[in-house]
């Protein structure tokens, strides 16, 4: 493939990333938000004050102002979380492993302080079904099981129900049973809720060149091997449900995911049902500031509707898993039946993604030692060596293309203002000395999808996340210092000096030799390090192979005249058309080049 094409290639690439990274903004697509979830109404226990922002009627002075509640503190393995008499639903989820204590994600709670919002809370009766609890919300009683649980009950002339929340046997899990029992008279019917929300503003959804945010939030529900993935802009119907679910419902960021798994229910599988609901009105104050509109992510199972006879009980239990999408860790989370390892998606290549990542975590803990930077350079170098047969390929072709450049500078030469005659030409000269010119393009393709793996392998790696390598503090986060994307643009310069472009006039080749590290190195300046150490690694791997190339095929000065002359004539036999014994440039009509 020449560098026309490679070129023009390479613009189309770059374009079509743009597109893609910016279109929505640029031609125009504001999504349409789903219906606000918000707004539902909800039937209060007495001595229940409603959420902040709960809507006023009309009449009466807002916005409420609840009391906080008891608050009930529970310590696990790497995490502490605070629940509250108020809906028994979760206020704080805190990761206490080092590496996540103090950052960003270091509460995984992140919703406001709206009893509707809070994770875990749980329901009883819908608009259709429910005669069983009279009420929708209400405060509950509670009992400490010292540090490791809370027991919280509520009580009625017609129901007893009981939640239990303790700490799992596993890192960033809680397990939550939930035992309802008909104290009336005569049967009736209940239908239970729980679930997980979270909370985003605009702003910290938008992503820069090349690189997402890390705290893009996702939807999903899992049933069998199937998995239902949902981002913010997929809800314009409003919910969206996948029946008997046995697997989980979550909300998921990049590196974090807060999961809730149904584990037993005595009524039969739940529903998952999904949305995440744009509440632009919590912005009052600002109106005008898009980036400050919240966008509330709702992940729920909804039991099917159960009657009860009188002193019947049903119970619930559930695993909720809130913490960093570690390998190692979702593989035995909720006892490792589940497949919450499915809560990393790593995108269209996943079937190659995932046997990188195994090997990025053996080279990891085999072979350097517990580091992260090492492991990501040995791995770079494996795929190297790995892919060598494929490179070989496009290696042959082009010491086999150098070994023509004396007669394709002669046919440039010659027809220089006859392009069509020119290919001609160059098709003949290539078919008489077999000489594919593409034979170099499809290894390089075939190892696209490994390139697209690896890049969304390390750009969705929590591992990563404010791991320590060399000058870098945090891998997952660009380097700070901007050292590493001038050094990576720097080799990219250095890599084209080495390889003289043929074929190209010279602005051309300024454009190959700056423009493209100029590009890269500006995307370096978002991207992870962890990106930047692959994407160097690779480029001093690429150096020293083409000076292996150079050194075992060396370049054919250029010599448009003498061994490299070229007799060209019509199809006709006839005879030469000047002296020089070759066709006039632009005399080939429908005839064909001899070489």
């Amino acid at each position: 493939m020449d560098r026309n094409t490679l070129l023009r290639w390479a613009l189309i690439g770059l374009a079509g990333f743009l597109i893609f990274q910016f279109g929505p903004k640029l031609f125009g697509g504001k999504s349409t938000p789903p219906p606000n979830i918000a707004t539902v109404s909800y039937v209060n226990a007495p001595g229940f004050t409603p959420d902040g922002v709960d809507p006023v009627p009309a009449g009466q002075i807002g916005p409420w102002k609840p009391e906080p509640g008891e608050i009930c503190s529970v310590k696990g393995k790497l995490f502490e979380a605070e629940l509250t008499t108020r809906g028994a639903g979760l206020t704080h989820f805190y990761l206490r492993d080092p590496q996540y204590a103090g950052s960003a994600a270091s509460d995984m709670s992140t919703t406001p302080d709206a009893e509707r919002w809070h994770s875990l809370r749980t329901q009883f009766r819908t608009p259709e079904v429910g005669d069983q609890v009279k009420y929708d919300r209400f405060n509950w009683g509670l009992e400490r099981l010292g540090d490791t649980g809370c027991k919280f009950t509520y009580a009625d002339d017609t129901v007893r129900i009981v939640k239990t929340v303790t700490a799992g046997e596993r890192p960033y899990e809680l397990s939550v049973e939930t035992v309802l029992t008909n104290l009336a008279d005569t049967a009736k019917t209940h239908q239970t809720t729980i679930g997980m929300s979270a909370f985003r503003q605009t702003h910290e959804l938008k992503g820069s060149l090349g690189k997402v945010s890390p705290f893009t939030t996702d939807l999903s529900c899992a049933r069998g091997d199937k998995v239902e993935r949902k981002n913010k802009d997929d809800f314009k119907e409003g919910w969206f449900s996948v029946p008997n679910n046995d697997r989980y419902a979550a909300v998921t960021t990049y590196y974090f995911a807060h999961a809730i798994v149904p584990v037993e229910a005595s009524g039969g599988l739940p529903t998952c049902r999904i949305v995440a609901d744009t509440e632009e009105w919590l912005d009052a104050k600002k109106p005008n500031d898009e980036d400050l509109v919240g966008h509330v992510y709702h992940a729920t199972l909804v039991y099917p509707a159960r009657q009860l006879a009188p002193n019947e009980s049903a119970t619930y239990k559930q695993i909720a898993f809130m913490g960093p999408k570690d390998r190692a860790i979702l593989k035995h989370a909720a006892g490792g039946t589940h497949g919450l390892s499915d809560l990393i998606n790593l995108g269209f290549f996943s079937f190659v993604a995932k046997y990188l990542v195994a090997l990025l975590l053996f080279i990891r803990i085999n072979v350097t030692g517990g580091n992260w930077g090492l492991a990501i350079i040995a791995l770079t170098f494996g795929l190297k060596v790995a892919l060598f047969p494929l490179t070989w390929k496009s290696i042959k072709t082009t010491i086999e293309m150098r070994k023509l450049k004396p007669e394709m500078d002669a046919l440039n030469l010659k027809f220089k203002d006859d392009a069509q005659s020119k290919n001609l030409a160059t098709m003949e000269l290539y078919r008489k000395h077999k000489v594919n010119p593409f034979g170099g393009c499809l290894p390089q393709l075939v190892q696209m999808p490994i390139w697209f793996a690896m890049y969304t392998t390390l750009q969705t790696a929590v591992e990563m996340y404010h791991t320590k390598f060399l000058w870098f503090s945090d891998l997952s986060a660009p380097d700070k210092f901007y050292v590493l994307p001038l050094v990576l643009g720097g080799f990219m310069i250095l890599q084209q000096r080495i390889v003289p472009q043929q074929g190209m006039d010279p602005m051309q080749q300024k454009m190959m030799t700056y423009m493209m590290p100029l590009i890269f190195t500006g995307m370096m300046l978002f991207l992870p390090a962890a990106l930047g150490v692959y994407m160097l690694t690779n480029s001093i791997l690429g150096i020293t192979q083409q000076l292996a190339i150079e050194k075992l095929a060396p370049r054919a000065p250029s010599s448009p005249g003498g061994k490299g002359d070229i007799v060209v004539t019509e199809s006709s036999g006839g005879p030469p058309k000047n002296g020089s014994g070759q066709s006039g440039a632009g005399t080939f009509g429908k005839g064909k080049a001899r070489v």
